[in-house]
């Protein structure tokens, strides 16, 4: 009994036993919740992996997430990179909102990428001066994280600088660190796109005393960079002279299997193009010139792969029924129209059924098929290019004296947003009459000046007395954005130097230009952006407006800029057919150098130009000098 007793105790015990072990088995155990270290190295990780992914705005966004949960010098690091991925985004506001919120004091180990992102935002606003300065402040040694990407970004700014010499030789050292074949290709496309741009801007490519082979052959390359970026009809005849002189010379590789590729996509065009335009009517003269630029192209092409052209009038026709003519006739690609109304018409219509390239910009209300790209010389373009001058130049409180009417408003609202995202102000606005002959009203009023002429009768009559009086203007601006067409412009430019404005730096869009050496005697000192065509001294461009010059005269003088947007025009086709022409494929067009963004918009990087002596001189990138 007792032993029975004793067997059924152990079996009671040893079964508790083991249903404890089955209980605690099937317990959930509580999870160690994830160290912040931990959970921030995660989101780092993320971060990188979008940037090397090419996903650089989700990367900015998750640095700057990081940079609001972390404490003092860390955050600091957070939002440079987030900048950083920014400036690769092209969000050049966004960068700049980031940068700012950096502290003054960094640690040391911080100091080059500051100085890296600084720079780039200086060389992005034109100022290849100030990007040089900053780079220069990174402590040496550079570290060996930061050092392909200064090298890369002192190229680039010495080549803005239009100092092509000292740019190759920074891009070479650069590139005898690099071991990966696509990264010394990357670098050599960036040699051949600085060298265009400053055989663009009439550069000197004489080689140093003591050039290397390597670095003498680049520089002789430039002529053929920049005759095959502006005109690539003419460009293949300069590049085996070249390859001649240097059979043996690195570029070949990148001309043989990046450069003659793209030349041949740039000149293979659809076997039939439509041209829409207004060739009777109203805007007769701007059709006309705009079809001359673009048959003045395409007769460059060799006859055997020239395209057959059908010319549509959209003024007589119609618009919407001249695109649907062109498609039935059997158009691979359209060209036009050209008026804002008549885009707008096309890109409601549901019929845009091909390529078209639209010579204007739809109203702000539509939107844009996927087949419809848009191309416009667009004032409101150029304005906020001049908010990005002005600022570049370190002017961030200005005056602006634009016209009263749809125009005005359009480059006023584009000029003050430009200028308040980088941090500047208006401080002074006035709108003046076009039709008007006499400006001072508004010039005064602008400039504050009856204000302290009221100052002055109201001290007289509390004193009872008159005293010398010479009235002062506003002391608060540091320039004057004027907006004009040239015969305002010849008024209000010397209005407002009569006016105690001589000291003020003046700025203006385009339109306040046209090549006329005595009456623009009166536009002294102007500074303004504007296409290559009209202010670039290079070769190409010379060659086109002299041919433009010699069979078309009166056109030349009126309706240039035109003539180069359908020249242009032409030169954009094979490309979009080609699906070759995007952020990453800008090229130096005789309106400027040409890029499309994610919108379908074709975006043109202006020249800088100041009126001196009646002409307009190049300014390239640096920092303008002051008015006379």
């Amino acid at each position: 009994m007792n032993g029975t007793k004793t067997a059924r105790f152990a079996m009671t015990w040893i079964g508790s036993i083991i249903l404890a072990i089955g209980l605690s088995a099937c317990e959930v155990q509580p999870v160690a919740p994830e160290s912040p270290s931990a959970s921030a190295d995660r989101q780092v990780d993320q971060a990188e992996a979008l940037s090397r992914k090419g996903d650089h705005k989700g990367a900015s966004r998750a640095y700057e997430a990081l940079a609001a949960q972390s404490p003092g010098d860390l955050r600091d690091r957070f939002l440079l990179r987030a900048s950083r991925e920014s400036v690769r985004a092209d969000d050049t506001a966004q960068a700049t909102n980031l940068l700012n919120q950096v502290s003054p004091s960094l640690p040391r180990a911080d100091f080059g990428l500051r100085s890296l992102v600084t720079a780039e935002l200086a060389l992005r606003a034109g100022r290849g001066d100030k990007a040089l300065a900053e780079l220069d402040r990174i402590p040496q040694p550079i570290p060996s994280e930061l050092s392909s990407d200064v090298l890369e970004l002192r190229a680039r700014s010495l080549f803005a600088l239009n100092r092509p010499a000292a740019a190759v030789s920074a891009a070479l050292e650069r590139e005898r660190a690099l071991t990966s074949k696509d990264d010394i290709r990357a670098n050599q496309r960036m040699i051949w796109q600085g060298l265009q741009k400053s055989a663009a801007s009439n550069a000197d490519f004489t080689p140093p005393a003591n050039a290397s082979q390597t670095l003498a052959g680049w520089l002789d390359l430039g002529r053929a960079a920049l005759v095959t970026a502006r005109n690539p009809f003419a460009a293949n005849e300069d590049i085996a002279q070249w390859r001649s002189r240097y059979p043996t010379h690195p570029a070949n590789s990148l001309i043989t299997e990046d450069v003659l590729p793209q030349l041949g996509v740039g000149l293979t065009y659809p076997t039939q193009i439509a041209l829409i335009l207004p060739l009777s009517g109203r805007q007769q003269a701007a059709g006309m010139a705009v079809r001359d630029g673009f048959l003045a192209a395409l007769l460059q092409q060799d006859a055997s792969r020239r395209p057959l052209l059908n010319v549509y009038d959209s003024a007589e026709m119609g618009a919407t029924t001249a695109y649907r003519k062109a498609v039935t006739d059997g158009a691979q690609f359209i060209v036009g129209p050209l008026t804002k109304d008549e885009v707008t018409a096309i890109a409601s219509s549901g019929e845009v059924s091909v390529l078209t390239l639209a010579l204007n910009q739809t109203a702000e209300n539509v939107a844009s098929p996927p087949l419809l790209f848009q191309y416009s010389l667009d004032p409101e373009e150029e304005a906020r290019q001049v908010a990005q001058r002005v600022t570049a130049d370190g002017r961030m409180r200005g005056l602006v004296l634009l016209p009263n009417n749809e125009w005005g408003q359009r480059v006023y609202r584009a000029f003050d947003t430009e200028l308040k995202t980088l941090g500047g102000q208006i401080a002074g606005m006035k709108f003046y009459d076009p039709s008007a002959r006499d400006y001072s009203q508004p010039i005064t009023e602008l400039l504050l000046i009856n204000e302290s002429r009221a100052r002055a009768n109201a001290l007289f009559a509390t004193l009872g007395t008159r005293m010398e009086f010479e009235p002062r203007r506003r002391g608060d601006a540091q320039f004057v954005f004027v907006g004009a067409q040239p015969v305002q412009g010849r008024s209000l430019r010397p209005g407002l130097k009569f006016h105690l404005a001589e000291d003020l730096p003046i700025y203006a869009t385009s339109d306040i230009f046209e090549p006329d050496t005595q009456a623009n005697n009166d536009l002294e000192g102007v500074i303004f952006p504007d296409m290559p065509w009209v202010i670039s001294p290079d070769a190409a461009s010379t060659q086109l407006r002299s041919a433009l010059t010699r069979h078309w005269p009166v056109r030349a003088r009126g309706r240039g800029r035109l003539y180069a947007f359908g020249f242009d025009a032409c030169r954009i086709v094979p490309l979009l057919k080609a699906g070759q022409f995007g952020s990453a494929h800008a090229i130096p067009g005789m309106t400027g150098l040409l890029s499309i963004d994610e919108k379908g918009h074709v975006k043109r990087e202006l020249d800088w130009a100041q009126v001196s002596g009646g002409r307009a001189l190049p300014l390239g990138t640096a920092a303008t000098a002051s008015t006379r």
